[in-house]
């Protein structure tokens, strides 16, 4: 399954004539002909509607092993009522509010999809789980996988937790605030997904072995049994018996995203009291920074002297967590990355880049403040500044003054999700 970052019209975006005159015709309760009891509640529906949708139904209601009652009445034990008559609604409108769903409530939508055969319905609602996907329901989200035996979701999840959250050292402050204890079946699933035993991995499956220990009133001598009961020791890795044999992901290529230039602004002076340049960043999905591109020095008046035409660039980059309020300040840096004496023309474009496993991955739900500090080595020197685009490619710029302008101007991303 890919999981693209190329949008997708959401179904719910267009809604034809056919589909609001059947929407009035369920929620009218007009003609029907058979009753689902759902959780103490019945949701009343046309056979020939949903048969028209639902190869499942189409057996149900006119199949070999059809119920011939004139209204017959189906219990339905595996769904909850409210994502039953999110089905329905869909079958009948094509209309469905991923909005108003959270995670949770996607993740049993995709199985009713799974389970009434609703090809085009199965394939969006695996769009919109990608989409809700974060740090605080990726576990939950995989044991649901593994439990409801959902191969697609499953692969979904497989893959986001591989890119963003495996080597991923805020993800692991995260869950060492926020542990979440999963099934036996969830942890043999992950450890099988990993090729090598990473720091958060060794660290998880300790901990969930302390915690499982406690639920099961077995002492700290005990623990080897469970691990054993896991498929084996971490050394063993991967050794967890009859999970999914994943594929690591693929690789998403490297994109670079510039802003629109608009007008130019006096430059940006480091000087004692100003040796820090800000820039606010938020990106509307997981994106994995890989690189900056800022405006390189202006070329300094030397009187009388050749002019040089490159300097070395020494600076430090640091990535610190904007709290809710955004205008609080920011919080200690979550990432950071040295630049030592890179060979830099003056009055061009200065490229910064780092390896893969030294990026940082930006969270759809935060605010991040990106530092730029130079050492007072840098003292005197002037880098152009200007007003620039405030969007560019799904990630939102916020210059620390709008009239001022901004000597960033664009980055080098991967797209995880």
């Amino acid at each position: 399954m890919s999981i693209s970052a190329v949008d997708r019209k959401e179904p719910g975006s267009v809604s034809s004539g056919l589909g609001r005159r059947y929407g009035q015709l369920l929620r009218g309760a007009k003609y029907t002909d058979c009753v689902f009891h759902v959780c103490e509640e019945q949701v009343k529906c046309h056979k020939l509607i949903l048969s028209s949708a639902s190869p499942v139904f189409e057996a149900m209601f006119f199949g070999p092993m059809q119920n011939n009652e004139p209204e017959p009445e189906i219990e339905i034990h595996d769904i909850s009522s409210a994502i039953f008559k999110v089905l329905v609604e869909y079958i009948y409108t094509g209309v469905v509010d991923y909005n108003g769903l959270e995670l949770v409530a996607c993740i049993e939508l995709y199985y009713a999809a799974e389970k009434y055969l609703l090809e085009e319905l199965i394939a969006d609602t695996l769009m919109v789980i990608t989409r809700k996907l974060r740090f605080a329901n990726i576990l939950p989200a995989l044991e649901l996988s593994v439990c409801m035996g959902l191969d697609g979701l499953l692969e979904v999840c497989m893959t986001f937790f591989m890119r963003c959250c495996v080597n991923n050292g805020q993800y692991m402050s995260h869950l060492k605030e926020h542990y979440v204890h999963v099934s036996k079946e969830c942890v043999k699933a992950i450890i099988a997904a990993c090729k090598e035993p990473h720091k958060l991995l060794i660290w998880y499956v300790y901990e969930w072995t302390r915690q499982e220990c406690e639920q099961l009133g077995l002492g700290p001598s005990d623990a080897d049994l469970v691990v054993h009961d896991l498929g084996g020791k971490t050394s063993d890795w991967p050794a967890a018996s009859g999970a999914s044999d994943l594929e690591s992901p693929a690789l998403t290529p490297v994109v670079l995203v510039e802003r629109c230039y608009y007008k130019a602004c006096r430059p940006f002076t480091v000087d004692a009291e100003t040796p820090l340049f800000r820039l606010r960043l938020k990106c509307s999905r997981f994106i994995s920074l890989m690189g900056l591109v800022l405006n390189s020095r202006l070329t300094p008046n030397l009187l009388g002297h050749v002019q040089q035409l490159e300097y070395r660039e020494s600076l430090r980059l640091d990535l610190c967590e904007v709290p809710a309020e955004s205008e609080g300040p920011a919080t200690s840096p979550v990432w950071s990355h040295v630049v030592q004496s890179q060979n830099t023309k003056y009055n061009c474009n200065l490229h910064l880049g780092w390896r893969r496993e030294e990026a940082c991955v930006l969270n759809p739900e935060l605010t991040y403040e990106l530092q730029i500090r130079w050492d007072s080595s840098a003292y005197g020197a002037e880098y152009p500044c200007s007003l620039q685009s405030c969007q560019a490619d799904g990630i939102r710029f916020t210059d620390e003054d709008s009239f001022s302008g901004s000597l960033v101007k664009g980055l080098r991303y991967a797209n995880l999700v």
